[in-house]
């Protein structure tokens, strides 16, 4: 039964949003209510044949689950093809990620960013718009793009409602977080080169973006101060402690991301700017947490403590922005 109940472990982090295991058995199986749940019990051995197709459709590693050892990890990732992408379903891929998670009975996100990532740009609908185009503009070259420029109102056919839907998860699930010192300064200089490419209607849109940054990392640093996360400019509505943050005091190599729940843990990393690979091999993941909690007794907690290291993190980060809009206000483009 160890083969069956790694195949099962695999398979909850696969589920679709309010569809349990033993729903997913019936349908995919075609069996009856009482031989699906007996199953997913382990109750009753999965056939063969059934392990096979369980594999195929959802892209589960045979290896792992009969147990051959190796140094390999299998990830699956989420392919894009320019001529079939857009916003809105790169967007509700990660939205039926949060809730497959949130489906669980307890859910918590552990998260190491070199940058600001899509989560936290939540708190600024005009910043995840930006990325978003020059992810597609720069990066995927779309040609639907080609003679888009970015100004202050451009929504790119993203509703504020997904943004909000998806702001509200994230701010409702617990998360520790580790931020570099570069955090943020990374996303300044995108809209600096976006800027000197041309691709802003006008110097006042740029500098617009620039502000916005500066109000995040300091929605930020808010958030961390009361250990509760809450949309920017509204109120408070969690009743409890539902953010740890700490600062690297060096360079973070990546953006990873460990989500845990009471039924898996699975692991996203970052790649091509926006893309990400996943995987739920157990004892790679397991290995990742270890790593991840490790690292964080090298970190300053900025949460709930360490007023003065917010503050000199801020000031810094508010000296580098300067520079950045200066730069821009001394390049006349328009």
């Amino acid at each position: 039964m160890d083969i069956q109940n790694r195949l099962l472990e695999q398979l909850k982090a696969k589920l679709p949003p309010d569809t349990s295991l033993g729903k997913l058995l019936m349908d995919d199986l075609e069996l009856s209510r009482d031989s699906a749940y007996r199953r997913a019990r382990g109750e009753t051995a999965l056939k063969p044949e059934e392990i096979h197709l369980l594999c195929q459709k959802y892209e589960l590693s045979i290896d792992k689950i009969i147990g051959v050892s190796g140094k390999s990890v299998t990830f699956q990732y989420n392919p894009i093809q320019r001529s079939e992408f857009s916003f809105d379903s790169y967007l509700n891929g990660i939205m039926d990620g949060f809730k497959r998670m949130t489906a669980q009975r307890s859910q918590e996100l552990f998260m190491s960013t070199l940058d600001f990532i899509l989560f936290q740009l939540l708190n600024s609908p005009p910043l995840i718009r930006f990325k978003l185009l020059y992810f597609g503009k720069c990066y995927l070259k779309l040609p639907q793009l080609d003679d888009v420029k970015y100004h202050k109102g451009w929504k790119g056919g993203i509703p504020d409602d997904q943004l909000q839907m998806m702001s509200n998860f994230y701010i409702r699930t617990k998360t520790t977080e580790v931020i570099g010192i570069d955090a943020g300064k990374g996303l300044i200089r995108e809209i600096v080169s976006f800027y000197e490419l041309g691709y802003f209607e006008s110097q006042e849109d740029a500098l617009f973006l620039i502000d916005e940054v500066v109000a995040l990392q300091e929605h930020l640093m808010k958030q961390a101060e009361i250990g509760r996360k809450f949309i920017k400019g509204q109120p408070v509505i969690s009743d409890e402690g539902n953010l740890e943050m700490y600062l690297h005091q060096t360079y973070i190599q990546d953006n990873t991301i460990i989500s845990e729940t009471n039924a898996y843990r699975m692991l996203y990393i970052t790649h091509n700017m926006l893309n990400y690979l996943y995987t739920i091999d157990q004892d790679y993941v397991n290995k990742s947490y270890a790593v991840f909690h490790s690292m964080l007794k090298s970190c300053i907690k900025i949460s709930g403590e360490n007023q003065r290291q917010r503050t000199i993190f801020l000031d810094q980060f508010k000296q580098f922005v300067q520079k950045a809009r200066v730069r821009i206000e001394g390049t006349d483009l328009f």
